[in-house]
């Protein structure tokens, strides 16, 4: 069987392999998936490319300090790397896509009263890590009054300390999708706003 290729989307049985490893089978502190896929999309959106030997180590963990840990099988954590590093790839290009840039985030739904909600909790801690990785590089947004307005969302979901009426905002699993729905918007409009900085 030929590889995928580099720019290759995943498909649904490579996302659920890199999904379990992130659970089960890599080491215990690292990202879960949608934690991964947002933090994939801070890096993506924002002002500052960084190399993968700066932001792969903290897929593993905060005190991480290698590109990958040490594992019995190296052949299925290169091929767990390889998948991670499409994975960045692919969100990088649908933003760029000619026809407009658009994101499929993949953050958790769960049924509350027979209704499916999006949540994307764990997917907003992921980009706030995103953002912290080079956040100096962040700071006009971060400064500016409709930076704050975009991330609000993000932060009022990922940031624990971001404002005293988080824990309300929060609470249920309507109010974090009603947050969770605002995210896409959000996240290509700073996208935008990026370009027009580099322009």
């Amino acid at each position: 069987m030929n590889p995928a290729p580099l720019h290759a989307a995943l498909s649904d049985k490579e996302l659920d392999e890199l999904d379990d490893f992130l659970l089960y089978a890599g080491v215990e502190d690292s990202m879960t998936l949608d934690m991964l896929d947002g933090y994939l999309h801070a890096l993506a959106v924002g002002p500052t490319e960084v190399p993968a030997a700066r932001w792969m180590p903290r897929v593993w963990g905060e005190d991480f300090s290698d590109m990958t840990p040490r594992t019995k099988d190296p052949r299925r954590m290169r091929r767990i790397v390889g998948l991670i590093e499409r994975l960045a790839r692919d969100i990088a290009a649908r933003l760029e896509d000619p026809d407009g840039p658009f994101m499929v985030p993949l953050w958790s739904t769960f049924q509350d009263l027979g209704v499916e909600r999006d949540d994307a909790q764990i997917w907003a801690c992921g980009f706030i890590a995103g953002i912290k990785l080079c956040e100096a590089d962040w700071q006009p947004l971060l400064a500016s009054e409709q930076g704050q307005a975009w991330l609000r969302p993000i932060r009022l979901l990922g940031d624990e300390d971001f404002a005293p009426q988080q824990q309300a905002l929060t609470a249920t699993l309507a109010a974090r999708e009603q947050l969770s729905l605002q995210i896409p918007e959000a996240v290509l409009a700073m996208h935008e706003y990026w370009l027009a900085q580099q322009a």
